[in-house]
């Protein structure tokens, strides 16, 4: 009987092993994929972004798009219209934009705040900030144009 448990813990002991050795390989793959996506995500215009959008992005980075998009439209439009200047750059300071936007997302485990701000967050924020104030225009346009 004690050959039996002996040799059990060693099969469990075994198969540990191989779990953790097949998980640090895996956690290996997704450090080095969001590694080639970080570096892939530097984009500019809407024509990048609409890119970034249907090729480099996760599911999870889909909905922190959203997300994000649903605090600027609901929480941060109301009290701040006019970005200031270099609101995209990456601060510590809880009251900075960066910060307020990231509150709202879910960053994953294998990247910095710091690292997706500047690659994911700050892109889409922008994204979301311009469809705002291109809408915003194109009202007080067809406003204007009516009367």
């Amino acid at each position: 009987m004690n050959d039996q448990n002996a040799y059990a813990g060693s099969d469990k002991d075994a198969l540990i092993e191989s779990l953790r050795a097949e998980l640090s390989v895996l956690e290996k793959q997704v450090g080095e994929f969001n590694d080639l996506r970080l570096s892939i995500v530097k984009v500019a215009g809407k024509n990048g972004v609409r890119k970034l959008k249907s090729k480099v992005l996760t599911s999870s980075d889909r909905l922190n798009g959203y997300h994000i998009g649903e605090y600027i439209r609901k929480v941060l439009w109301a009290d701040v219209k006019m970005m200031p200047t270099k609101w995209e750059k990456w601060s510590e300071n809880p009251r900075s934009i960066c910060q307020r936007i990231l509150s709202a997302v879910g960053v994953p485990r294998q990247v910095t705040k710091e690292e997706y701000w500047l690659g994911v967050g700050a892109t889409m924020a922008n994204d979301k900030l311009c469809a705002i104030r291109s809408n915003v225009k194109q009202t007080m346009f067809r406003q204007f144009k009516s009367k």
